[in-house]
């Protein structure tokens, strides 16, 4: 913590310092800001000067003209300085929350299996959000205070360089006070947010399982691991506001002393005659200006606070790295693509006692050609997908796509290559339309008709009463899981990718959608080669191949009308079951 904390000022500086023309604009603006308090104080002492000495009603009421001016001037800059410094905030940490999306999105399965969603969403969204608050709130008054104190020492010291002097040290020691104090709590505030983030991936899961926990009586167990997680948050907040009012009383105490003794030396002045009344209110009227932003500071060392804590939580996520080296450079030759698996091992190495998932397995699918891939729950076909997509690298053994080993392809190459269809869709609250072509607006209604005429999707559509443009709920509410495979299956048509690769793909089929799914999915294997990853045996009955896993080994592989033909085959009596039977009907096979 120590290291991220010398680093996370000098971040927060690097992500400032690109929008060069706005922070120039926005330093104007708050030098404008900064001077302007100093000029009013200087009127009311002309002012005051002024009547006693008896200067005439048009000389006082021109003063006093200013002055309201200059107030309706200053209440407009500060509109403008609060619009500004936010713009400017929001385009700084916007910038970040895409750079960390990006980079999370790019991190490897191990990463991801063991952070949840909504700890990540607390760390892209939330941490950010209080880099964000600091931008525009504490920095601007920062500023604000700084430009305001040295133009304050300066016309104090034009008055009386004995006043400006105290003024000075006055606010020398208060500055380093706060800057002394400045991360008292921030570890507490990184573990406070962190606590956060804990909680919000507890209720993300929770709010997810919804539906289960509702029917089997998990209600109160979710209560109560979300009530753990909060009182681990409030501890966490307690530990930091302790901390926070401990600075508030040091600093309040600094401030009142250095008030108190401002006041001493202008009495004393003026007692002497050294200064005149305008001058000693000019004085008095500077103590409270100085007092004021200083104090506003010390009040919102909290948000410095939770923006240090956010700025070392985001530079630990961007210090993570993948265990998926992207160093490729070959390219894969076009058309359908071959696969080649060779000894292939792997093992799960985050775990408390690693076990072979997928263990020697060896497959050779020429390009254009389909396998299915059928096992019990357990076999390794979900971790042979994750395989194949490069998701997560093999213990030993090699994987081949189009004659060009995984590892040497950059992932970019690989994902526009291959198109991937899991059994979890997910679908936005947004028209048809958008969901099948996933907001892509070079996509027009021609391509898309096209698509879907393709697919034999027409009369799914018209069914719809306004058909694309038919609005569905939050979450792709409004469709079935079987319609929501059709708009995953014309989303990876549009695409036109080269290499498919299903993972039960099929298991949630209602039958009113059954016939359309699976003629869809002819038609989108058609000249492609396909890995399709299934439940139901009458998924795969019209593919090229079949290969039976059990444990991560292959016990049957082979042209799916051979083994078919073949009584003593274990895909022959998986079919005298049924063709709508699933794998985990009969005994696993040996």
């Amino acid at each position: 913590m120590d290291h991220a904390r010398r680093d996370h000022w000098r971040a927060l500086v690097g992500l400032i310092t690109p929008k060069k023309g706005a922070v120039a604009i926005m330093g104007l603006l708050l030098t404008v800001s900064g001077i302007l308090p100093l000029v009013g104080p200087i009127l009311v002492a002309v002012f005051i000067d002024a009547a006693i000495e008896g200067s005439s009603t048009d000389q006082l009421t021109g003063l006093a003209i200013v002055y309201i001016g200059l107030a309706i001037v200053g209440q407009g800059l500060a509109v403008v300085v609060a619009w500004t410094a936010t713009d400017l905030a929001w385009r700084v940490t916007n910038d970040l929350r895409s750079d960390l999306t990006s980079h999370v999105l790019g991190l490897d399965l191990a990463f991801h299996r063991r952070t949840s969603p909504g700890e990540l969403v607390s760390r892209v969204d939330g941490d950010v959000t209080a880099l964000s608050d600091f931008i525009a709130r504490f920095l601007v008054k920062a500023l604000v205070a700084a430009v305001t104190s040295v133009g304050l020492i300066v016309v104090l010291t034009v008055q009386d360089w004995r006043v400006g002097l105290s003024f000075a040290a006055y606010l020398a020691l208060a500055v380093l006070v706060v800057y002394s104090l400045r991360n008292l709590a921030v570890d507490e505030a990184a573990s406070e947010q962190a606590a956060t983030g804990r909680m919000f991936g507890e209720i993300e899961e929770r709010l997810a399982g919804s539906d289960d926990l509702r029917s089997n009586g998990g209600g109160s167990h979710a209560l109560a691991t979300f009530q753990a997680a909060s009182a681990r948050v409030l501890q966490a907040t307690l530990l930091r506001e302790r901390q926070g009012v401990g600075l508030w009383i040091i600093s309040n105490v600094v401030f009142v002393v250095g008030g108190i003794a401002a006041l001493i030396l202008d009495a004393a002045l003026l007692r002497r005659g050294s200064i005149s009344l305008g001058t000693a209110y000019l004085i008095f009227q500077y103590t409270q200006i100085l007092r004021q932003p200083l104090e506003q500071l010390a009040d919102e060392t909290e948000r410095v606070q939770r923006a240090a804590g956010g700025m070392i939580r985001t530079l630990d996520l961007l210090r993570e790295r993948s265990a998926l080296p992207d160093t490729g450079t070959s390219t894969l030759p076009s058309g359908p693509l071959d696969l080649r698996i060779a000894n292939l091992r792997f093992e799960y190495r985050d775990e408390a006692n690693p076990q072979p998932v997928i263990d020697g397995l060896t497959i050779d699918l020429a390009a254009g050609r389909s396998i299915g891939v059928v096992g019990r729950t357990g076999s390794g076909k979900t971790t042979l997908a994750r395989l194949i997509l490069r998701l997560i690298d093999p213990t030993s053994g090699t994987i081949e796509l189009g004659g060009v080993r995984l590892a040497d392809l950059p992932l970019a190459e690989l994902r526009n290559r291959c198109g991937v269809v899991s059994q979890d869709v997910h679908l936005f609250g947004a028209s048809i339309r958008d969901n099948l072509t996933l907001f892509d607006s070079s996509i027009d209604d021609d391509t898309l008709h096209h698509a879907i005429g393709q697919l034999g999707l027409t009369e799914w559509i018209a069914v719809h009463p306004d058909g694309l443009d038919t609005m569905l709920g939050p979450g792709g509410s409004g469709v079935s899981a079987g319609e929501g495979q059709l708009i995953a299956l014309t989303r990876l048509f549009l695409r036109d990718p080269d290499f498919v690769l299903l993972d039960e793909a099929s298991s949630r089929i209602d039958p009113q959608t059954e016939r359309r799914v699976i003629a869809a999915v002819d038609r989108l294997l058609d000249g492609r080669t396909a890995v399709v990853i299934a439940h139901r045996l009458s998924t795969i009955e019209r593919l090229d191949e079949v290969l039976i896993l059990s444990s991560g080994h292959a016990v049957e592989h082979g042209e799916t009308v051979v083994l078919r033909a073949d009584p003593t085959s274990h895909y022959a009596r998986l079919l005298a079951i049924g063709a709508d039977a699933t794998i985990d009907d009969v005994e696993a096979p040996s």
